[in-house]
């Protein structure tokens, strides 16, 4: 082989292996960063909402169109709840007090109840605002086309009414108790869930939120998704 022979193939296998080199580069530069370690679950594909329809604590209807736009945190329960529902929307009025200090007012917080019989519009438009001004309230009506249902079963939420049964008095169909899950469903500006935050459980065996863990994966899930 002549020297000008050997001098090309050298510059060639010089060339080539420095393309290769720059690929890898850049895959690794432009290579996505791992998921964040989260309180719950991150949905890398996130999850479409079936089509649904309730109403607000303004009377007015709520449906998927209304969650276009903005990140939603949505929390459930009920407003005669004596302890994790009140102690829950008083840890999101926190992380809602400390994203407007950082000027981020771009996540809407929705309390969905679980006890439309009681929690109408106007029973939680008198609740809320107890927790935070701009806290929107949702609830259905009784409808044999079910609206509400998707809405339930798109995100997950668990809750039974049990009725109260009394020795020698008649049952009472608005006698009854009701028990729902603890967590929270983060809804991207697409109108689709993003994530699922779970509780902490308490020192009293409880389950309870923390605004700061809250805050922090609400950010942790914003900045890997960009």
């Amino acid at each position: 082989m002549s020297a000008s022979i050997r001098t090309r193939f050298l510059l060639g296998f010089l060339l080539a292996n420095a393309a290769i080199a720059v690929v890898a580069g850049l895959l690794i530069y432009n290579r996505p960063d791992s998921p964040p370690l989260i309180q719950g679950v991150l949905l890398p594909d996130a999850r479409e909402l079936r089509s649904f329809s309730l109403y607000d604590h303004h009377n007015q209807t709520f449906s998927n169109a209304d969650l276009q736009g903005r990140w939603h945190l949505v929390s459930y329960g009920f407003t005669t709840c004596p302890d994790i529902c009140p102690t829950t929307l008083s840890e999101l009025a926190g992380v809602a007090a400390r994203l407007q200090e950082r000027g981020n007012d771009d996540l809407r917080f929705l309390f969905y109840t679980v006890d439309h019989r009681r929690d109408t519009s106007s029973q939680i438009a008198s609740y809320l605002p107890f927790f935070h001004p701009d806290f929107i309230g949702l609830t259905h009506r009784d409808d044999s086309n079910n609206p509400h249902l998707p809405f339930e079963k798109s995100l997950g939420i668990v809750a039974q009414l049990v009725p109260v049964i009394e020795e020698g008095v008649e049952p009472d169909a608005n006698n009854y108790k009701v028990y729902h899950g603890a967590t929270l469903f983060l809804i991207n500006p697409q109108g689709q869930l993003q994530a699922i935050l779970e509780a902490d459980e308490n020192k009293q065996g409880n389950q309870a939120f923390d605004r700061e863990k809250i805050l922090r994966d609400y950010l942790a899930i914003r900045r890997y998704l960009g």
